[in-house]
């Protein structure tokens, strides 16, 4: 039987307000816990074995699996898993020095795949009634309210926009993760003031295009920081994708827009080192690179999203579990992906969600609708209506294989999705999250896809209904995220 064991540079103790806490001096972390797992901690460190662990705990079997697993995660057991976080900090700690320099002067990494997505902007507009327009920098807001531009009809007298204008008209903030945030300001139709009639902006029109604030200049670009450079994909929320990927030319055409970009200070996502296969499995920078090569090399050489992931899933599923193996403590440690249901999903699709949870998800999305067309935001309002239409046609096992027939480029589009995610997701997720995070957005915008064609009377999938449906679904990332707690079965880490 294994004996688990407290790392040795631990420390437990308390905090003012009676708080048990694990001061971690190699990881530079304070590590907060319930009582319960106090107690655990501090059974472990005079030694107990399991039997003493469940006695002066109070734990069942099943009990100290789970909360000794969840020790585990957290690198507090000694043991090769522990070892290798620790070795890991070194590399952190180098990422972080280098991210005291400049982004722009970073190699640059172009989307990946075998044709991977691309845009040219359009001048659609339609980026320009967003949930946020920002986050705007300080450089940005002073250029704005230095300017004037446009017009507004204000107390029956036509009025300029720009210096005239007190801040709150010009922009609004938003709190997020203890931060202020400040972006354009919208009107009551959710649009940004800055926009004309004709769906432009009054600020590019007048002034030029490096006259907006770099967050509008950037969309629909992501930038993601690694040790290796910059890697840049795209939010594929653009209402006018299926032009706008046809139109444009070779990525490499754009580095000095790129660079002019991040010499700006465009937001860029930094990888989060360590990255982890799972929760508690931790891997290299090199590893991944290497992992993610070996992703891409499953691509199929027709656009098949599904075909994709059917390969991905039970490939990456074995992968984990070797490492989750390979690091065990011992037999009350589990850490494991389970993409079981994901992959059943794909061929199934309704079996992806609980069905009450789902039933919940709709009616949430619905009620939220109703209260943004109340605020007269018809857009976001009309976007949570078609999510709530995917989610629902989604549980009724609609997906392209229904009787569909599908445009090429549809197919690309879905296929996009993989292709785009696979090397950005990792930034803010560990692997197996990431991949059941694809599945999700992947079959939401194929269901998607069958409510609109059927609204239309049509029984064939067009690059038209993908683009809508790749606005959905990525203009609705928090939503989607909440999905994740609807699963049948879980696809994250046991």
């Amino acid at each position: 039987m294994a004996i688990y064991r407290l790392r040795a540079s631990l420390a437990l103790t308390r905090e003012g307000s009676g708080a048990a806490v694990v001061v971690d001096q190699p990881l530079s972390r304070v590590v907060r816990l319930g009582e319960t797992d106090a107690k655990l901690v501090s059974a472990l460190q005079q030694g107990a074995k399991p039997a003493e662990l469940k006695s002066r705990c109070q734990l069942d079997d099943r009990e100290l699996t789970l909360r000794l697993s969840g020790l585990a995660r957290l690198y507090l057991l000694q043991g090769k898993r522990a070892q290798r976080r620790i070795v890991l900090q070194a590399e952190r700690q180098a990422f972080a020095n280098q991210c005291e320099h400049p982004a722009a002067g970073e190699p640059i990494e172009w989307p990946l795949g075998r044709d991977p997505p691309r845009h040219a902007c359009q001048g659609t507009g339609t980026c320009c009634g967003a949930t946020f327009l920002g986050p705007l920098n300080p450089a940005d807001v002073v250029r704005v309210q230095s300017l004037t531009f446009g017009s507004r009809l204000r107390d029956g007298q036509v009025q300029r926009l720009g210096h005239a204008l007190q801040a709150p008209d010009l922009f609004e903030t938003i709190d997020m993760s203890g931060k202020t945030y400040t972006g354009m300001a919208r009107g009551d139709d959710g649009r940004c003031r800055s926009q004309g009639d004709d769906q432009l902006c009054d600020i590019h029109r007048e002034h030029g295009s490096q006259a907006k604030p770099v967050a509008c200049r950037l969309f629909p670009l992501r930038f993601h920081r690694s040790p290796r450079g910059v890697h840049v994909s795209l939010l594929l929320a653009c209402d006018g994708y299926d032009r706008a990927r046809s139109a444009a030319g070779p990525w490499e055409a754009r580095e000095a827009e790129v660079r002019a970009l991040l010499q700006q200070e465009a937001p860029t996502v930094r990888l989060q080192l360590p990255l982890q296969w799972a929760p508690g499995i931790p891997v290299t920078t090199e590893q991944w690179f290497t992992l993610r090569q070996q992703l891409y090399a499953l691509e199929p050489d027709a656009a098949d999203a599904h075909g994709w992931l059917a390969a991905i899933l039970p490939w990456a599923a074995q992968r984990i579990a070797g490492q989750a193996t390979e690091l065990c403590e011992g037999d009350h440690v589990q850490v494991a992906a389970d993409f079981s249901a994901s992959i059943a999903a794909l061929g199934q699709p309704q079996q992806l969600y609980d069905a009450d949870a789902c039933d919940q998800a709709v009616a949430a999305l619905d009620e939220r609708a109703v209260q943004l067309q109340a605020g007269r935001q018809s857009a976001d309002a009309d976007r949570l209506r078609d999510l709530a239409a995917a989610l629902s046609a989604q549980q009724q096992g609609q997906s392209w294989r229904t009787g569909f027939a599908v445009e090429p480029q549809a197919r690309r589009h879905l296929s996009d999705i993989v292709s785009n995610d696979i090397a950005a997701f990792v930034a803010i997720g560990h692997l197996d999250a990431g991949l059941a995070a694809v599945v999700r957005r992947v079959l939401l915008a194929e269901a998607l896809t069958c409510v609109l064609a059927q609204r239309s009377g049509r029984s064939t999938v067009t690059g038209a209904d993908t683009t809508r449906a790749l606005h959905v679904v990525y203009r609705s990332e928090p939503d989607l995220a909440a999905l994740a707690h609807c699963t049948a079965i879980a696809t994250s880490v046991q």
